[in-house]
């Protein structure tokens, strides 16, 4: 048997609109009411909209509207999930789903409804409710990956410690052996006969393959050193690039470059020595792999947002397949010949490991032939 006060609150709720209000707004964060003979009429109310960041007076009451802005995956399982309700009643429809606020964010809401039939027992309408869980989710989700993060920190240091020091021992104990070599293959040059080209040709073999060995250690250790810089610093981006064409000097002129910044004058916070090694890497990239007929041209430029800053390399090389666009940031990985391109195929890895510990992205659009525009971004 009801209570009384519900029976009276019941009444109340029909003469008096002020009660449903109050129940809507003190215990709802939005209500639904869908025609399901009209799918694309439904109305909301304006709390549901507001929750979204939108003005309730601008949005009209029709299903595309929040459509466009719904987690489209939690659109379809919402889909299934409505088609289980209306063939079965007792199955409830609640779910939660993800809005894009209209600053960008994301909004968790906890949708739930009912079917309501005609005296066939056809569905044609649909009650619902909403509740922002935002909070809770947020709240829950930093709580327990708060401590894995924690956990996982503290192991990748150590690795990341333990892979520092053998890299740096390699190298260093490579760098030995090496000079030993290369100080003995030209002490035999001098002793030898120089009209025996077979033996002139093997002493070249084994210098050229010495030095490559040694760029390739210098890259090594370079690459592992990426992160070692412990606080970051406000950067003139402007001066880094003058920087760079100071110490890339004798590459510009022998090859007639242009190095241009076009950008606008930016201080931003990096880590210097990190920052400084992308942005080389890219620009004697633009130069290196450029047609032999043509003077190198790399323009640098920057755009800002809200949230970071977005800054990009062009050139007019000689541009990279799109094939190739994953294969290039990965570690020793080369598309030319070393004969006539030289080069240790770390550079890109090391810029890409730059970008992420930035929290930025590197990624390249390119045209054989025509040239390649890298870009990276630094959140602000």
């Amino acid at each position: 048997m009801d209570h009384y006060l519900k029976k009276e609150l019941y009444d109340l709720v029909k003469k008096d609109s002020r009660i449903f209000d109050f129940i809507q707004k003190g215990s709802l964060d939005g209500i639904w009411y869908w025609d399901l003979e009209n799918p694309e009429i439904e109305w909301m109310s304006s709390k549901f909209w507001t929750e979204l960041g939108y003005d309730p007076a601008l949005m009209p009451h029709e299903a595309s509207a929040w459509r466009d802005i719904i987690n489209q995956d939690d659109l379809k399982i919402a889909g299934e999930m409505l088609n289980r309700h209306f063939e079965n009643p007792q199955i409830p429809y609640d779910q939660i789903v993800r809005y894009t606020h209209k600053h960008g964010s994301t909004v968790y809401i906890r949708c739930r409804g009912m079917m309501i039939s005609d005296e066939s027992g056809k569905p044609i309408r649909m009650l619902g409710a909403h509740n922002n869980i935002t909070s809770v989710v947020n709240y829950t989700s930093e709580r327990e990956s708060s401590q894995r993060l924690i956990d996982l920190n503290t192991a990748l240091i150590n690795k990341n410690k333990e892979l520092e020091q053998f890299t740096y021992v390699a190298s260093q104990d490579l760098q030995e052996p090496l000079n030993s070599i290369l100080s003995f293959s030209k002490l035999l040059e001098e002793e030898i006969d120089s009209s025996n080209d077979l033996v002139n040709e093997c002493l070249q073999v084994i210098q050229g393959s010495a030095y490559r060995m040694k760029d390739f250690n210098t890259s090594l250790l370079e690459y592992s050193r990426i992160g070692r810089e412990t606080e970051m610093t406000d950067l003139d981006v402007r001066g880094l690039i003058e920087e760079i064409k100071i110490d890339l000097n004798d590459t510009i002129v022998s090859s007639q470059a242009v190095v241009a910044y076009i950008g606008e004058p930016i201080k931003i916070k990096a880590y210097r020595s990190d920052l400084y090694r992308l942005f080389l890497n890219i620009i004697q990239n633009g130069i290196k792999y450029t047609a032999s007929d043509t003077d190198p041209f790399v323009e640098i430029d920057m755009e800002e947002s809200y949230t970071h800053y977005t800054f990009s390399i062009s050139d007019n090389g000689i541009g990279i397949p799109e094939e190739h666009f994953g294969k290039i940031f990965d570690v020793f990985k080369r598309l030319h010949n070393r004969a006539e391109y030289p080069g240790t195929g770390i550079g890109l890895s090391h810029c890409k490991k730059v970008a992420e510990l930035h929290r930025g992205k590197l990624w390249l659009t390119s045209e054989v032939g025509k040239g390649s525009t890298f870009y990276f971004t630094i959140p602000k």
